[in-house]
């Protein structure tokens, strides 16, 4: 049964860049398939196995995501805190190196394969881009995106973000670009369905480094 919602005095708040993605990343707005309280309560203390599906779950739903972390602050030493981070970690290297991101999403759609080529948009000195006459196109779907990044572009892990007008992030993601016959691509999944429609800003960063925007068009 899905969950109610975050309970009162237990707030949310990021501490690191693998809770800012999490909290962000996957919406399920209509809260498909969420455990219950019970069993959020469990995983925050560390007393389900690794091997429960509870994990995979959480880090592909932002809700209870930041519902489990914020019973986890509420209740448990920093310790522990630290431990859910490492455990968290490892849950996404399995999704990403089995591919479970290109299968379905938390609310049972199909996941939509697209391209975005950022090569027009090229890497000039200092990190600076000469933009291009069009924004990119991103469809509106559960992505699994493969993003060419520019010419030039260092392999490495990578941040995805996606802003609207206001500049409040809609999708985010992490994942690991790879050089290739002198392209660099990135394989990420990004949760864009529930967008309505218009310009966006998506910005890409190597882990660390400097945000780096581009002009985008949900259609």
């Amino acid at each position: 049964m899905p969950n109610s919602g975050q309970p009162p005095n237990q707030k949310f708040e990021a501490q690191d860049e693998l809770d800012y993605l999490f909290a962000n990343a996957s919406p399920n707005p209509n809260r498909e398939g969420c455990p219950s309280r019970d069993e959020l309560v469990r995983v925050s203390r560390l007393e389900t196995p690794m091997g429960d599906a509870a994990y995979t779950h959480i880090v592909r739903c932002s809700p209870c995501f930041r519902e489990m972390r914020a019973l986890q602050r509420a209740g448990a030493p920093r310790r522990r805190t630290r431990i859910w981070a490492v455990a968290a970690a490892a849950v996404v290297a399995l999704i990403v190196a089995g591919g479970w991101w290109t299968l379905r999403s938390p609310t049972g759609d199909a996941v939509v394969a697209t391209t975005i080529d950022l090569r027009p948009f090229a890497v000039m000195r200092g990190d600076t881009q000469s933009p291009p006459s069009a924004p990119v196109v991103i469809p509106r779907a559960r992505l699994d995106a493969t993003i060419v990044l520019p010419l030039g572009t260092e392999a490495g892990n990578y941040e995805v973000q996606l802003r609207d007008v206001r500049f409040s992030v809609r999708a985010a993601a992490i994942g690991v670009a790879e050089l290739r016959d002198s392209l660099t691509t990135l394989r990420v999944p990004l949760g864009t369905a529930a967008l309505p429609a218009g310009a966006y800003r998506l910005e890409v960063r190597r882990l660390g480094g400097e945000w780096r925007g581009f002009s985008a068009q949900l259609q």
